[in-house]
């Protein structure tokens, strides 16, 4: 009659054996399965990011470059996503987490109001300019439209307007008109900057006083305000993991 490897109740195991040994490795197998999971489908991100750099402005990568560049089958990217849009999203999702975050922490010190409402587009043409994969994604995306949606990224642009007309920094009476200013500011910025591949510094600055000058805040204090949130953006610099080790002109 075969032993079991688990001895009844007050019985010693048989030597050599544990009760760890009697346990299906069910569960090892299921965390493997995840695990392998979500490498595929980081995978697969990864290399829709990197199709944007291959397409031409205007238009969005299809599944048969994602898996060109993944080196997998169209049948392993409809195991992970319904749809190329899906992807869109998750990355739409994951960018807007980031980037709230990031404003929220480097504008945390920032006492003017302009300031803040300068970082945020400073910050996304500098990694437009430093993450080529990240400035392809925005500058072809429908970011307005995104933008207007429930998604947290929304909430990056309407409150620095919102705060920055409470405390006097910022004036104008359309909302939508605003964030229109903004976001599609930035937007051809980073158009311009994924097209000739340069880090520009003055022209990164200057569009960022031009956005602050349309919200009604005056050339000298545009000007100002933009050098303070340069300057936090540059003193951080070591904490952003897309800060690539140059120096801005």
């Amino acid at each position: 009659m075969r032993k079991h490897a688990v001895a009844a109740a007050g019985e010693p195991l048989p030597q050599g054996h544990t009760n760890a040994d009697a346990s299906p490795p069910q569960d090892h197998r299921v965390r493997v399965a995840e695990i392998k999971r979500e490498r595929m489908r980081e995978r697969l991100i990864e290399a829709t990011m990197a199709a944007y750099l291959e397409c031409e402005p205007g238009h969005h990568p299809v599944v048969d470059d994602v898996i060109r560049i993944a080196e997998v089958s169209r049948g392993s990217f409809y195991k992970h996503f319904e749809a190329i849009d899906e992807v869109f999203a998750e990355i739409g999702r994951r960018m807007a987490r980031e980037m709230l975050q990031t404003y929220g922490r480097l504008t945390a010190s920032l006492q003017d109001g302009a300031a803040r409402m300068a970082l945020g587009p400073l910050m996304a043409l500098v990694r437009a300019a430093m993450e080529p994969r990240h400035g392809a994604f925005i500058a072809r995306v429908d970011f307005i439209e995104f933008l207007a949606s429930d998604e947290p990224r929304a909430s990056l642009v309407a409150m620095s307007l919102h705060e920055g007309r409470l405390h006097g920094a910022v004036t104008f009476d359309s909302i939508q008109a605003a964030m229109d200013l903004v976001v599609g500011t930035t937007v051809e910025g980073a158009r311009r900057i994924v097209r000739t591949r340069t880090l520009d510094g003055g022209y990164i600055r200057e569009l960022a006083g031009m956005v602050l000058r349309g919200l009604g805040v005056s050339p000298l204090a545009a000007d100002r305000a933009v050098s303070q949130a340069w300057q936090r953006l540059v003193d951080e610099s070591a904490t952003l993991s897309w800060w690539k080790p140059v120096s801005p002109a």
